[in-house]
């Protein structure tokens, strides 16, 4: 299996930025912020408890979100007005929704309930609604950490042209699946591949590198590891995620989370929940090497967003978003944008294009 090259994106800037706040009710939800002179203000849009990500289509203003209270729930919200208009709130047929991806062809969505080991898909509407009940996809496997890997546990989906990647914490693999241009629900994907990563990893986040080369943080076994899917086997190469030795938050270990790569594919930027840090690794030939180590202005450090010379930090047990300055590449200092209250997920809407 050979990925295609990285397109480097062109650089953009940030009309909105939506926001899921991990929180109950009244506060939690989705938020919206807009940037006027360089001062953030904005508030809530919406009102769910336990929101935990985001994605967006492709070409409609339309937002979509996961929420976890109980049984998992999906939203999509029309952004195109001063509030969000609520399009859809279904059931994703399982439990502990944590991430969701829009297919290549803005025809398909994909939810991954991370606790019950399941894919959920929906079509979508010419209006970006979820077309009709969830189709499930069935995640098979399980690895050595028993607490945490007894079975499936997804946690992202990263599509990528005609193939769609499931990053499977549970099973120490990442699932490969082609997609079917003309297919409706699940019948649009088929699986390919399960790709092991190294045991006791605990894959969770990954992003692709330049020439077919892909990055992605183990939560388990606290370290960034950087490869090829296609490789057989695929030969991988890790280091720990961190230099520190002592958590800061309330947790006894540290739980690398959020991985975001630099524009060029030169670094990675990983985010330490429980050490509270952002690390950033040289990736290219051999293992990842550290390059730099701050301090990330927040507690649990939930998700990354790089936003041309800044990274942008959604800081859950902090309720606030930071942004760490860049300088060649390695993030300097830390500055608050903003507070929303449980802030676990970043979704910029750009300005147009001239």
């Amino acid at each position: 299996m050979t990925e295609p090259a990285v397109a480097l994106p062109r650089r953009r800037e940030i009309a909105e930025l939506y926001v899921a706040a991990h929180g109950s009710k009244p506060h939690g939800g989705l938020y919206r912020f807009r940037v006027t002179d360089g001062r953030w203000s904005g508030g809530q849009s919406a009102t769910v408890a336990d929101m935990a990500a985001l994605a967006k289509h492709p070409s409609l203003p339309v937002v979509y979100g996961v929420s976890s209270t109980g049984a998992g729930t999906v939203h999509a919200w029309d952004v195109s007005g001063n509030d969000a208009r609520l399009l859809t709130e279904t059931s994703t047929l399982g439990v502990e929704p944590c991430h969701l991806a829009v297919g290549p062809d803005a025809r398909i969505l994909v939810v991954a309930n991370y606790e019950t080991g399941t894919l959920a898909v929906w079509p979508l509407t010419s209006d970006g609604a979820l077309d009709g009940d969830a189709e499930l996809i069935g995640l098979a496997g399980s690895s050595i950490e028993t607490d945490r890997q007894d079975r499936a546990h997804p946690h992202q989906i990263v599509f990528t042209h005609e193939t769609m990647l499931v990053v499977d914490l549970g099973a120490d693999a990442v699932h490969v699946f082609a997609v079917s241009p003309g297919g409706k629900g699940a019948a649009a994907f088929t699986a390919v591949a399960d790709v092991a990563v190294p045991a006791g990893t605990g894959p969770r986040h990954l992003v692709r590198l330049p020439h077919g080369a892909v990055a992605f943080t183990g939560e388990l076994g606290s370290t960034v590891v950087t490869g090829r899917l296609g490789g057989h086997p695929p030969e991988w190469r890790t280091s720990p995620s961190t230099d520190r030795t002592h958590p800061v938050s309330r947790r006894p270990r540290n739980y690398p989370g959020d991985i975001q790569s630099s524009p060029d594919g030169r670094f990675v930027y990983v985010a330490n929940r429980g050490y509270d840090t952002i690390a950033t690794f040289a990736v290219g030939a051999g293992a990842p090497r550290l390059v730099g180590e701050m301090d990330s202005g927040v507690h649990w450090p939930q998700h990354l967003l790089l936003a041309d010379d800044v990274l942008l930090v959604a800081g859950r047990d902090s309720s606030a978003v930071v942004a760490l300055a860049l300088v060649d590449g390695v993030p300097v200092e830390s500055s608050t944008l903003f507070e929303c209250p449980g802030a676990s997920w970043l979704q910029p809407i750009y300005q147009a294009q001239g």
